[in-house]
């Protein structure tokens, strides 16, 4: 979409994404994290998991590949809270809803190329008729989508996930806690799925690819990591045990170590934009950028700019501090772009990272193992920011005495 047609469905989509709509969310969000420690648990004692699933026994620690079990978890958030929908990908790992969205997600090989055909020139691959994905990926999650409506319209059912928000915004309308914020256009069916499918599209990979990171550098880094483990348990103990929308948001420290992840490996390692008026880079020479030209922002390589950043490749979460976060120079920190297309989901992509790091530190910690990647060598290979080899890590179990349980 471009222009006005993009304008009025941003405007439409918006109030999908406020804080209390992540709020309202959060329940099911949380249940995916109860359900990922609960199968950890389960195989650090005699449970074995189907052999697709990447788990070893070592010793007294679980040995995980973490990238295998995260974009799961990130499957099973995005098919409760955008499909309406229940899965669970750790015990049912063949799962329709797994298998196809890790088809689409893969932006490496062909698909690669394709995306920056788009990028460049994207009449010539309308015209070449190129697509993206294939009919069936796309008739699969458009029936799911339009199955789950029927079923809500004819039975009155109400659940609080996307599918609900957007049949709201197909009205019309989307209520507020205060008042209902009227959309300027209704959306028709094939609109709902297409939202849908773009938000399993840009939350399957990069939710994951944020909670690899953030593990591993917490395992490379047990101070930090005890830190972290030392606020949980605090708010877990001043919530009972039972973890809230406001508990987590309340986690500064959390926040820190995922701002700092996110500096020093952005999910999306580049941004790209169009021009839309004549433009002059103030540069030497200076740039004169055109409408209609296609511009990419290098967000990893501003991220460790020491510039910006001094000592870069130093993972240190007090950058993010209250203290500190004021020195950042603004638009050198992009981890969900900027301005008006900035990421619409940064805040559930937020809140299901702490979650999950919530559940996950509070039962277990982190550790290297002899197949744990130091130093991280980003890939080459396709645009998803991960490493050749995966994320290995070593997973204890906690006793209750360290949670203060």
């Amino acid at each position: 979409m471009k222009g006005e047609q993009w304008k009025e469905a941003r405007s439409n989509l918006t109030p999908a994404f406020t804080s209390s709509k992540m709020k309202m969310m959060f329940e099911l969000v949380s249940e995916c994290g109860v359900q990922l420690v609960e199968f950890l648990e389960k195989c650090c004692g005699n449970y074995t998991p189907e052999k697709v699933i990447k788990i070893e026994k070592g010793g007294k620690l679980l040995v995980v590949e973490m990238r295998d079990i995260f974009t799961r978890f990130a499957n099973d958030i995005i098919a409760t809270a955008a499909f309406g929908i229940s899965v669970d990908s750790l015990t049912n790992p063949k799962n329709d809803f797994y298998m196809m969205g890790s088809d689409i997600s893969d932006l490496g090989g062909k698909r690669a190329l394709i995306w920056f055909g788009y990028l460049l020139c994207s009449p010539l691959m309308r015209l070449l008729n190129v697509t993206f994905m294939s009919k069936k990926v796309i008739n699969f999650f458009k029936s799911i989508v339009l199955k789950t409506i029927d079923v809500r319209e004819r039975e009155g059912i109400t659940r609080p996930d996307l599918i609900h928000l957007l049949m709201q915004a197909k009205k019309g309308v989307l209520e507020d806690q205060n008042s209902p914020t009227k959309t300027k256009t209704k959306l028709d069916d094939d609109d709902l799925a297409a939202h849908a499918f773009q938000f399993f599209l840009a939350g399957f990979h990069s939710s994951a690819t944020l909670l690899c990171f953030s593990t591993h550098q917490l395992a490379v880094h047990p101070d930090i990591q005890v830190r972290l483990q030392e606020e949980i348990d605090d708010t877990l103990r001043q919530c009972g045990s039972n973890i809230t929308y406001e508990a987590v948001q309340s986690m500064k420290y959390l926040d820190m170590v995922l701002s700092e992840t996110l500096r020093k490996y952005p999910p999306g390692p580049g941004l790209e934009r169009c021009c839309v008026k004549e433009y002059t880079l103030p540069s030497d020479p200076p740039v004169q950028i055109h409408p209609g030209d296609a511009v990419l922002l290098p967000v990893f390589g501003l991220h460790r700019d020491p510039e910006y950043f001094p000592d870069p490749e130093r993972f240190d979460p007090d950058r993010f501090s209250d203290e500190n976060k004021h020195n950042i120079k603004p638009y050198t920190y992009l981890p969900f772009g900027s301005g008006p297309r900035a990421c619409i989901g940064n805040r559930f992509a937020l809140m299901e990272a702490k979650v999950a790091m919530v559940h996950l530190l509070s039962r277990f910690t982190l550790k290297v193992v002899s197949k744990t990647p130091i130093p991280l060598e980003i890939t080459r290979k396709g645009y998803n920011m991960t490493v050749d080899g995966g994320f290995w890590l070593g997973l204890e179990q906690r006793s209750k005495k360290q949670t203060g349980d």
